[in-house]
């Protein structure tokens, strides 16, 4: 079957579409100012996805739903964190967009799933205080956390990343956007001898069992050997792009715990595509334009059951495949959106 288009690659005939552009971001700081629940005119989803983000922000994928109140969309488990643009957002509720390499789409999530971005480096502090005199764990300017807890003016957080660092930064070095197409390239090298370790090693304040914690390993296995001690300890340090450590690590210590996210389970398609759905198809959500199809996608097209309406069916790599809504008088004509 093959889906023809009705309108214009630019722009969709749609009587949905709602009148205003999303809010501009801040110019000023690749890093924008903590989420608001101020009034501001709705948002334009499609013009939005149409244009590339000024800031983003990190999804960690779970529950999530195309509108409010419509069914929600289960998360693949262990399905990888997301870079998305904040479009607006409701009381605990957040409207994210969302681009693939198949398509842009917006979908509303728990604010909780969103992580931080740091607007400086900060030397983390624990439960328990600061590291020792040149013993500590930095997170640099642009990390991704997740906040934990708050209290005072400071804010308990956890990093996620070749490290696993928690503990407490002050409030002000948060923020809820960070730059787009920000990358982590790995540890960086320094010449020293490489201690290969095992995830779960615990590196502290001091060369002891007892010593605080700074960090644990959970997907790297190198440190930078500094010096071999005695009964399997070493002085190591690490740093790459997000973090910056530098203490104490045990070949015998008992392994911590970490948080790191299970490995995405292979997944298999269940459906079956039947046509190949032309670029800038617009898909819709509650009758409500919110995405369009990037490139052209095999897709499963299925008349819907209202008249003037289709069901399209996708594959994404974080929530499955996804059935959206789309506008036209049959299969062979939908109307399109987007640029």
């Amino acid at each position: 079957m093959r889906v023809l288009v009705a309108c214009s690659l630019l722009a969709c005939t749609t009587p949905a579409t709602k009148p205003a552009g999303p809010r501009a971001p801040a110019a000023d700081s690749p890093i924008k100012s903590a989420l608001t629940s101020e009034p501001h005119a709705p948002v334009d989803v499609i013009v939005a996805l149409s244009a590339d983000p000024q800031h983003t922000t990190v999804l960690v994928p779970g529950p999530a739903q195309l509108a409010l109140g419509e069914a929600s969309l289960d998360a693949i488990e262990g399905a990888s964190q997301l870079e998305v643009d904040v479009l607006e957002e409701q009381g605990n509720d957040a409207h994210v967009g969302v681009r693939l390499s198949n398509a842009r789409f917006a979908l509303w999530t728990s604010r909780a799933r969103l992580l931080a971005a740091l607007t400086r480096d900060v030397r983390i502090e624990g439960d328990f205080g600061a590291g020792t005199d040149s013993k500590e764990v930095v997170l640099l300017s642009g990390a991704q956390v997740r906040r934990l807890s708050h209290e005072g003016s400071r804010t308990k957080i956890r990093y996620v990343g070749a490290l696993e660092v928690e503990g407490w930064v002050a409030d002000d070095s948060l923020a809820d956007r960070g730059t787009p197409g920000r990358r982590n390239n790995g540890r960086f090298p320094t010449g020293r001898r490489a201690l290969m370790v095992t995830p779960g090693t615990v590196i502290r304040t001091e060369p002891k069992w007892t010593g605080t914690q700074l960090a644990v390993m959970s997907s790297s296995y190198f440190l930078d050997s500094v010096n071999q001690l005695d009964d399997g300890w070493y002085e190591v340090a690490y740093e790459d792009s997000d973090v910056r450590v530098h203490g104490f690590a045990s070949t015998r210590d008992p392994p911590g715990r970490t948080h790191r996210r299970p490995s995405p389970q292979p997944q298999q398609t269940q459906y079956t595509p039947n046509a190949t759905a032309p670029a800038h198809t617009c898909l819709y959500a509650n009758d409500e334009p919110i995405g369009f199809l990037v490139g052209d996608q095999q897709a499963l097209v299925e008349r819907g059951t209202r008249d003037g309406w289709m069901t399209i069916t996708i594959d994404t790599p974080a929530w499955g495949p996804i059935q959206f809504e789309a506008h036209g008088p049959n299969e062979s004509t939908l109307e399109t959106c987007g640029s």
